[in-house]
């Protein structure tokens, strides 16, 4: 029986990420998704509920889908491939399916020993370090063919097909007042405008000392995010905080960690991520779970540090709702 995974955002579902669970169904018997929750890899907020995640997922051909929490996703594309494939390895895939718009392993490969064999400002895009000219599903692409090669996994490249609007797309629609695929399901106060009156209090208020201990605020970061509070908005934040050494990801993910208060001592103490925190499978899915010590189906059932993780960034997520949210139990089809 041959298992694979997809590693999803899912912010927002869209037609292309039908056409890629349909495409998976077709080539493979059984099909497990991790994805990030209620906050995306670009530290972006989710428009999409984790359940609302698994709905879709197991709606259109998944028959797992697993959670990745928010202090592993919202890293750099190596990392965030490093710890998702970890808990895939854990179900365990033997494939691994993903988006490419070169749609060339080999050339994803090359690239990434080219990284290997230059000196790489992490705090810097790939990018802008290479000069290279690569599209974002293949920024992430070149780190999903690493690891499987490390775990043994086999990559399996399909191509991207560009007729259907990105995730990025259908959000600046959506935002837009347009109307998009699936959008009942939108949370839409779930924007960094919605946070940027706490974030720029908070900045305002907290020593460079104490903002210096969060988990990826580095080489003085926090300096200019101090500096940058001063404007009034978020666009005109995010304009001052920008630079050639740090992307506006990296604003966004440096910016959540101190929001949820995650330092670097704790991503110390927990480098690794093994489990299988459960949104939701049917009965093919349910028969991977067997025989596991690491799933969580509860929130009881998680680890100490996932829980601080999951409650922290719940209460996050709440602070723009309209309505408070609750963790859902796991979705059963």
């Amino acid at each position: 029986m041959s298992i694979c995974g997809i590693i999803a955002e899912y912010n927002p579902f869209h037609r292309g990420h039908v056409y890629q669970l349909q495409y998976a169904k077709q080539h493979f018997d059984t099909i497990v998704i991790i994805t990030s929750m209620y906050y995306s890899q670009r530290g972006l907020p989710s428009l999409l509920l984790p359940e609302d995640k698994a709905r879709l997922s197991l709606n259109y051909g998944a028959d797992l889908v697993i959670g990745l929490p928010v202090c592993y996703t919202a890293q750099s594309a190596a990392y965030f491939a490093k710890y998702s494939l970890q808990a895939l390895q854990q179900v365990p895939i033997d494939h691994l399916l993903f988006g490419s718009e070169s749609n060339d392993i080999h050339r994803l490969e090359t690239i990434y020993d080219s990284i290997q064999s230059k000196t790489i400002n992490a705090s810097t895009s790939m990018n802008h370090n290479l000069q290279l000219d690569l599209l974002p599903n293949d920024q992430l692409a070149i780190h999903y063919v690493h690891e499987c090669k490390e775990m043994g996994i086999i990559p399996e490249s399909m191509q991207r097909n560009k007729t259907y609007p990105s995730a990025t797309q259908t959000r600046k629609d959506y935002f837009s007042n347009k109307k998009v695929l699936f959008d009942t399901y939108f949370q839409s106060q779930q924007r960094w405008e919605n946070y940027y009156p706490y974030l720029k209090t908070f900045l305002q208020l907290t020593p460079a000392q104490t903002l210096e201990q969060f988990f990826l605020v580095n080489e003085g970061i926090e300096y200019r995010l101090k500096k940058a509070a001063k404007e009034n908005t978020w666009p005109a934040f995010l304009e001052a905080s920008i630079s050639k050494t740090y992307s506006k990801s990296r604003i966004q993910r440096t910016c959540l960690m101190i929001l949820l208060q995650i330092t670097k001592e704790m991503m110390k103490k927990h480098d690794q991520f093994r489990s299988l925190i459960v949104l939701g499978f049917n009965e093919k899915g349910q028969q991977l779970l067997k025989d596991h010590d690491l799933v969580a189906t509860k929130f009881k059932e998680m680890n100490a540090f996932d829980q601080y993780i999951e409650n922290q960034t719940i209460t996050l997520y709440n602070s723009v709702q309209p309505h408070p949210i609750q963790r859902k139990a796991v979705l059963k089809i």
